[in-house]
């Protein structure tokens, strides 16, 4: 409980420097998992405490699919960049410059039938500028809990907006 107690105390301080920003993001998933497959939009909640380098990003997220059941899960995560580079082949895709920064995720989702599935992903397609991070072919593993079996899914893009 100390080592926690003792990590929180060192992000709030180092958020104190930063200026945290809230955000939203929207993303067109598709989900295979051994209870089913589906496809649908995601919705997130951001919120990133140390501003614009987002790092350390915490979301709640809601996938929703267009077909019943309308409810496919909700989701609790943290992300961050495994690094920052403005110098990147990519620049050509972009007007304004922007930053590269693949992005690690992991987290929990559960999903209707008190179903648990722990979540990794891998956003290698990652670019932030002032207020926007943009993700392209992001994939993720999911674990089933209860089933004890490995799934798979991938955001097509992901578009986040910061306050």
């Amino acid at each position: 409980m100390r080592k926690i107690l003792i990590i929180a105390l060192l992000v709030l301080s180092c958020s104190l420097y930063a200026s945290p920003t809230f955000g939203y993001s929207l993303a067109p998933v598709g989900v295979s998992l051994p209870a089913g497959n589906y496809g649908g939009l995601t919705t997130a909640l951001i919120f990133s405490p140390m501003g614009e380098k987002h790092y350390l990003d915490v979301s709640v997220s809601v996938d929703l699919a267009p077909t019943d059941p309308y409810f496919e899960g909700v989701s609790f995560s943290l992300s961050s960049p495994v690094f920052r580079t403005l110098r990147h082949p990519f620049n050509w895709a972009f007007i304004n410059p922007s930053v590269w920064a693949p992005t690690l995720s992991a987290g929990m989702q559960y999903r209707p039938g008190s179903e648990w599935c722990v979540m990794m992903g891998f956003a290698p397609f990652s670019f932030q500028s002032t207020h926007f991070v943009y993700e392209f072919l992001s994939p993720f593993a999911i674990y089933a809990i209860p089933d004890s079996q490995w799934g798979w899914g991938l955001y097509i893009m992901r578009f986040s907006y910061f306050f």
